[in-house]
């Protein structure tokens, strides 16, 4: 596995090489801000950000029955090992610190629920996406809605795959011992990544508003579609570093966005929403893990 992503890992750089290489960098038009108060907000929006997963996790420690004080702390802790780990699905190793050995099956379950909850509205605004760029025919329109049906059939009924038989596989064993707790969790992590979502593709759009695109909906739809791409592109670290430059410079290939401010509105909302967060994790003390 590791030497398919670094494969893909080389792909995407030899990609990105060749969409730099045939820019006019001396002639090259961008890097004005003409908006500031849009570059505030994108910063200021980080707040809801963080938010809706936060009440992800607070969804997850609910049953556990913990003081809001661990709950914040094990929160941030997430969000440092996250940082470490590709795509940000390391999170649950920091939020098991401040938890019993009992319940590490529970928190790295619910929390790799919480992470593929985040999965979906990508793909189905993605979907959205491509049928507002691409969607000159019915049979797409026919795919594109039977594939969004069948993402949230498997999400919300993905558990019943299990076999009813008590299984002789531990791993297996496990799941469908703690199976009924998840599907309560399903709705509310659904709802909260909706938002966050949203939340991060206005932050994103908003960037480009700072440089003086104004045609907001053209952007929103071509954030969903870098966010699709990238969906399907594992990464070797936190935050789609280099990916999200390359799938975005695709994107916005033979438009009016220029190439500098497709690459520096990239670099800012991974400093906004994945460098900074994790920085402020570094002020939370780590407690000795209980027994």
């Amino acid at each position: 596995m590791t030497l398919f992503k670094l494969l893909v890992f080389v792909a995407v750089i030899w990609t990105l090489y060749f969409q730099l290489k045939n820019v006019d960098w001396e002639h090259a038009k961008g890097l004005d801000i003409k908006n500031w108060w849009a570059l505030v907000l994108a910063f200021v929006l980080l707040v809801p950000n963080l938010w809706m997963e936060f009440l992800k996790w607070k969804v997850i420690t609910n049953s556990l029955q913990v003081e809001e004080k661990l709950v914040r702390n094990a929160f941030w802790a997430g969000v440092a090992s996250g940082f470490m780990s590709p795509n940000g699905w390391g999170n649950f190793l920091g939020r098991l610190i401040y938890f019993q050995k009992r319940q590490t099956i529970y928190i790295i379950f619910s929390t790799a629920l919480a992470n593929l909850s985040q999965l979906i509205p990508t793909l189905l605004f993605g979907l959205f996406a491509v049928l507002l760029k691409y969607g000159n025919s019915n049979s797409l329109w026919i795919t594109t809605a039977l594939g969004a049906v069948f993402i949230l059939l498997v999400y919300f009924f993905g558990d019943y795959l299990l076999p009813k038989k008590r299984s002789r596989i531990s791993l297996i064993r496990r799941l469908q011992s703690i199976r009924g707790r998840y599907q309560n969790l399903k709705w509310p992590f659904l709802a909260f990544s909706a938002i966050r979502f949203l939340v991060f593709s206005l932050q994103y759009a908003l960037l480009f508003v700072t440089f003086g695109y104004e045609d907001f909906w053209f952007l929103i739809t071509q954030i969903w579609l870098i966010y699709l791409f990238t969906s399907f592109i594992p990464s070797l670290w936190s935050g789609k570093v280099l990916i999200r430059e390359t799938a975005a410079l695709f994107v916005f290939a033979g438009t009016a966005v220029s190439v500098p401010d497709v690459i520096v509105s990239s670099i800012i909302i991974y400093l906004i929403n994945i460098a900074l967060p994790a920085f402020m994790s570094s002020f939370i003390w780590l407690p000795k893990r209980k027994k």
